[in-house]
């Protein structure tokens, strides 16, 4: 999940994997909701089935425990995550206030990323081939060691007039340490920050995402969802590029169970919300619970489950530098379960300078497997092309009442 997003999805059946660990090595879900954990028999190297099938059960389990339970009728009862609603999406103010438009994505951010900076810095990386045309033309995606991607990534990203706007505390680049499915690095600070609303969006933008193109050898439960080439990073990179992934987040003082306990009280980043919306709908907001049912291969149906993600910061983390990014499951609007969470670690600083020792952990930990990176497109008229198709399906969506939801699209 993102940031953490996308599941992969090979042969057609996309795949997510918890980070927690017993002390036996096995997976752990926290159940909030009962207060204590419920541990699977599944190790570090167990396969996707057998990951998939626990998150089924598990989840089955909590929800015949609690069914009846007022926390799950009433949210104020709620003991775990309570799940916001999809529409209007929290980024909704931001429109009704006039600060964005209903969509926003990377084809209409109000500075864009330099075409020449990009050009340059794609020919230092090797092309990596694809089948899918979405949009009528390929997305650019590019490949190189992790020491090579990490600066490119950054000087890729750092736009003037956006970065210097960004919360401090959000530039860098981060590591997504423990996340079972194949995406391994992200930035958070090409985007858009509206200081009133406490509201931060980024969207899915060329050199903001590094999916692997191998299996790392330590890689979270052995590597079950990731591929020995690159086709299960291209399927986790494929839905966010193509679906036009906008995320919100909502920031606020701490409201979970992560967030460090040493902040001042009014420290009010201490926590945010996440949402996020296909083909940068900034209205409503996709189902999250969606991805419950890809994960189980549909022993649980959809529209059973909500899904919430939030950002805490940890104890430890200076000036933003580690955030649990947690991943919370449970019927209505009440996610009790948690599975998938991972470590948000950061490794590069704002100054594009590397965050010891995360930074030389991360490059430890990919080896010689090389990182894949969204490029752009081919050329500036074919970016403007895919932008124009975008914007076309969008007013077409508008016209005819359906927003599309890129979750949906998973199943």
């Amino acid at each position: 999940a993102a940031v953490g997003h996308a599941p992969a999805c090979d042969g057609g059946v996309c795949q997510e994997g918890s980070q927690q660990e017993g002390q036996d090595g096995s997976a752990m879900l926290q159940v909030g909701a009962q207060g204590a954990p419920l541990h699977t028999q599944t190790n570090r190297s167990a396969g996707p089935e057998a990951v998939q099938q626990e998150f089924a059960a598990a989840l089955m389990q909590m929800m015949g425990q609690t069914q009846h339970a007022k926390s799950y009728q009433d949210p104020s009862f709620c003991l775990g995550t309570v799940v916001r609603p999809l529409e209007p999406a929290q980024s909704a103010v931001l429109v009704k206030d006039g600060l964005v438009p209903q969509y926003r994505g990377w084809w209409n951010m109000p500075i864009q990323q330099s075409p020449d900076v990009l050009s340059e810095l794609k020919k230092r990386l090797d092309p990596v081939p694809w089948r899918q045309r979405p949009w009528g033309e390929v997305p650019d995606m590019r490949a190189g060691l992790a020491k090579d991607i990490i600066p490119i990534m950054f000087e890729a990203t750092k736009v003037s007039g956006v970065f210097e706007r960004m919360p401090k505390k959000m530039r860098g680049i981060y590591w997504m340490r423990g996340n079972g499915v194949p995406e391994e690095l992200t930035i958070l600070h090409y985007g858009q920050w509206f200081p009133e609303q406490k509201q931060m969006i980024v969207p899915v933008a060329p050199f903001t995402w590094a999916w692997p193109g191998g299996r790392p050898r330590n890689a979270p439960f052995g590597g079950a969802m990731h591929s020995q080439d690159s086709t299960a990073g291209l399927a986790a990179a494929s839905p966010m590029i193509n679906g036009g992934v906008v995320f919100s987040y909502n920031y606020s003082t701490c409201e979970g169970r992560y967030c460090r306990r040493d902040l001042p009280t009014n420290d009010d980043m201490a926590f945010a919300y996440m949402q996020t919306g296909s083909l940068g709908n900034m209205m409503q907001a996709d189902d999250l619970g969606l991805l419950a049912s890809v994960i189980s291969r549909g022993a649980i149906l959809p529209g059973i489950l909500s899904g919430a993600f939030t950002l805490e910061e940890m104890p430890g983390s200076e000036d933003g530098s580690l955030w649990k990014r947690t991943c919370y499951w449970g019927p209505d609007r009440c996610a009790s379960t948690e599975f998938g969470s991972y470590d948000l670690t950061k490794i590069v600083d704002e100054h594009g300078e590397p965050m010891q020792p995360h930074y030389d952990e991360f490059i430890k930990y990919m080896g010689e497997v090389p990182l894949m990176v969204w490029a752009g497109w081919a050329d500036e008229q074919a970016k403007k092309d895919v932008a124009h198709r975008i914007e076309s399906g969008i007013e077409a969506f508008v016209q005819n009442g359906t927003v599309p939801d890129f979750m949906s699209t998973l199943r």
